[in-house]
């Protein structure tokens, strides 16, 4: 049996700082942006982030005294989208379970072909997110799961003004991801009495990654 998950669920200060490092990781690169190791006063805040990447060879400094990201930084980046894809992809049909009914929204997705109509009927209240409770059962970590999708919608990086949301980065930001993760259905609650008798929350949770695996398939 998978471990029960231990809750709530924490992030101490070095946790932070290795999601921090990805993240200005995939910004750079994706943004295709050095940063002068002078750094202006909207950046100063990243200063102890940039020192952890030099420390790690995940970035170097250019000859225009710029820094830059390694060969070795982008093989790490590289290998962190691969895992992101997967888990996004294998993780994405379990937002949306009627447990009532034991159907999966996923399963209805060529019934919607606009994206108005899809988000309309994911937001109906019948559907539950089972995210966290699978990522707990698999025995991965929800709260990657949950900063992996902040990074997706664009919830980091600069203000209008310029200046560099890295406060939120290492701050309260983090308390929105524990919300999500510890109010979150976890898979121990899962379990349930019928008629015939008592139904174990492993049975239940093996039964939807199960199901889940299989739409996952078809689609």
């Amino acid at each position: 049996m998978s471990k029960i998950p231990q809750l709530p669920y924490k992030l101490d200060e070095q946790q932070k700082h290795h999601f921090a490092r990805l993240y200005l990781l995939d910004y750079m690169i994706q943004e295709n942006t050095n940063f002068s190791i002078l750094l202006d006063e909207n950046s100063e805040d990243l200063e102890p982030i940039f020192d952890e990447l030099m420390a790690r060879e995940l970035i170097e400094i250019d000859t225009k005294q710029r820094y830059c990201v390694s060969r070795q930084g982008r093989a790490l980046h590289q290998n962190f989208l691969k895992r992101y894809r997967e888990d996004i992809t294998r993780n994405d049909v379990f937002c949306a379970v009627d447990l009532e009914r034991g159907e999966f929204a996923f399963a209805f997705y060529d019934d919607y072909p606009t994206q108005d109509g899809w988000n309309a009927f994911l937001n109906a209240d019948r559907w539950d997110d089972l995210r966290v409770a699978v990522c707990e059962y698999l025995e991965q970590d929800p709260i990657e799961l949950i900063f992996m999708s902040f990074i997706n919608e664009k919830r980091f990086g600069r203000d209008d003004q310029g200046k560099w949301q890295f406060d939120l980065l290492l701050g309260s930001v983090w308390d929105e991801i524990l919300e999500i993760c510890n109010q979150s259905i976890h898979w121990p609650e899962l379990g349930y009495e019928d008629d015939e008798g008592k139904v174990p929350a492993s049975d239940v949770i093996e039964d939807i990654i199960s199901q889940g695996n299989e739409l996952i398939r078809s689609l």
